[in-house]
């Protein structure tokens, strides 16, 4: 692992930085449903001389297993861009449905791998826990964490607190924008990228925008 992140440092820090994409699991596909989605975002940094969010798109997709359970698959495009193979693939599970101030709670647990030609690759275990509320018919309001787990030299967490908002448009297109913390736990500097949204020299704060389709079963 320690091999590849010399040979991909900028992958590699997008990808410590926690999950890439939108949260995989806002709420819960019912069974037999799928959606797909792509989304683009990141660590606000500089980027040739501008303060904007690191480009890192990530096209995933999801199926109900059931009301409760689903499964996932990512591609990490900007990590293909670089001739890195980038995926991630795992399942979801909603285990508290909402009603009145109780959230729809549930998880997501994966692993996301980045193989580069030649046998080198890294291999990165993801948990996310996220709690929604459904306002009305079309907007959907959510939070909670996502966390990114690393046991090559030395084992670590990297953390990424989050706050979002999903806006259906019509039936089978949806719209979200979801800021973040991404690793609160650690000093901005030094890293390879200078990231301009620090909070009190900890992490850096980052935002990403997603579409989603949905598709089969039958909508709510």
């Amino acid at each position: 692992m320690s091999k590849l992140v010399l040979v991909l440092p900028t992958a590699v820090i997008l990808l410590a930085a926690v999950r890439c994409g939108t949260v995989t699991a806002v709420t819960p596909l019912r069974r037999g449903e799928s959606s797909v989605s792509a989304s683009v975002g990141g660590p606000v940094a500089n980027v040739a001389g501008m303060n904007i969010p690191l480009p890192y798109a990530v096209a995933r997709y999801r199926h109900g297993l059931s009301d409760q359970v689903g499964i996932y698959a990512g591609l990490h495009l900007l990590a293909a861009g670089m001739g890195v193979a980038g995926v991630d693939f795992g399942f979801s599970y909603h285990f508290l449905k909402q009603q009145g101030w109780v959230p729809t709670v549930g998880t997501a647990a994966g692993i996301t791998a980045l193989i580069k030609p030649g046998g080198e690759q890294a291999l990165f275990p993801q948990l996310d826990l996220v709690a929604s509320y459904r306002l009305g018919s079309r907007f959907t309001t959510y939070f909670g964490s996502q966390s990114m787990f690393q046991f090559s030299a030395k084992p670590n967490v990297v953390l990424a607190p989050f706050v979002g908002g999903e806006f259906r448009v019509s039936d089978p297109l949806s719209l979200n924008l979801e800021a973040k913390w991404y690793a609160p736990t650690e000093p901005t500097e030094p890293r390879n990228i200078h990231y301009s949204l620090p909070v009190g020299n900890r992490g850096a704060v980052g935002f990403v925008l997603g579409a989603n389709w949905l598709f089969g079963g039958k909508h709510e």
